[in-house]
């Protein structure tokens, strides 16, 4: 309850900024392109706008654990370590998911009730249900993770800290990655090996491009999810330390 009281206005205003933007974002998107745009467009728009939206407002929900000069006054609240964690992770998880997908369906139904298209063009509205779903959710739980232990270990400019340091440790991933898999497969890989993406080589001047499929995805659907909660766990104790 003081976590709504004391923060409604900037949750207020976070909801405003991110209606606003996706109505930018739509307005021009429905209105300049001639045709309407199609599903994957949609699901492009969507995924980019959660992913930086969830994890700037994480970052911020979490914020006052780790500046100086709030911390003080949010590790002494009368609760829990494991409290205060807890509804901020509810607040920066379940609930923005609920909003922001809330948000993002409102205004692209208005949009599309707005425009109106020749008989031949037909606008197709984004599903949630396809299997990129789960999949776009262990991202996000692996980002929403990596943003709350930034803004707790961090003690100023969490957020950019926080990517700064995400883009050089997987740009270093990719290049070990990259180094593994020449070493053990003796191939001639022509361009850097991201984890769990694709292994471009050539073979007597063919190119073959290989990607895991079926099991194998479903055993790094897991490794995320277990990635997720251990840096869950470890910004706990993270808060925990501080509290102590």
């Amino acid at each position: 309850m003081k976590q709504t009281t004391e923060h409604y206005r900037t949750y207020l205003m976070s909801i405003g900024v991110l209606a606003g933007v996706m109505l930018l974002g739509g307005s021009f998107l429905f209105f300049i392109i001639p045709e309407p745009p199609d599903t994957g467009l949609q699901t492009a728009m969507f995924v980019i706008l959660m992913l930086t939206s969830g994890t700037i407002f994480t970052s911020t929900v979490f914020n006052d654990f780790g500046d100086r000069g709030k911390a003080i006054a949010s590790i002494t609240l009368p609760a829990t370590a494991f409290e205060k964690f807890m509804v901020g992770w509810l607040y920066s998880y379940p609930i923005f998911m609920l909003v922001y997908t809330s948000v993002f369906y409102l205004v692209l139904i208005g949009l599309g009730s707005t425009k109106h298209w020749p008989a031949d063009q037909h606008f197709a509205m984004l599903s949630l249900r396809q299997d990129g779903a789960i999949i776009l959710l262990v991202i996000y739980s692996v980002l929403h993770s990596i943003s709350i232990f930034g803004a707790i270990f961090f003690k100023k400019l969490q957020f950019i800290k926080t990517g700064f340091a995400f883009f050089v440790g997987y740009g270093l991933l990719t290049l070990l990655n990259t180094l593994f898999l020449k070493g053990i497969t003796g191939l001639n890989v022509t361009k850097l090996a991201m984890p769990y993406g694709y292994l471009n080589f050539y073979v007597e001047n063919k190119f073959y491009s290989i990607a895991a499929k079926g099991p194998a995805s479903l055993s790094q659907i897991i490794i995320l999810i277990l990635v997720a909660i251990l840096i869950w766990i470890a910004a706990y104790y993270r808060l925990k330390e501080k509290q102590v």
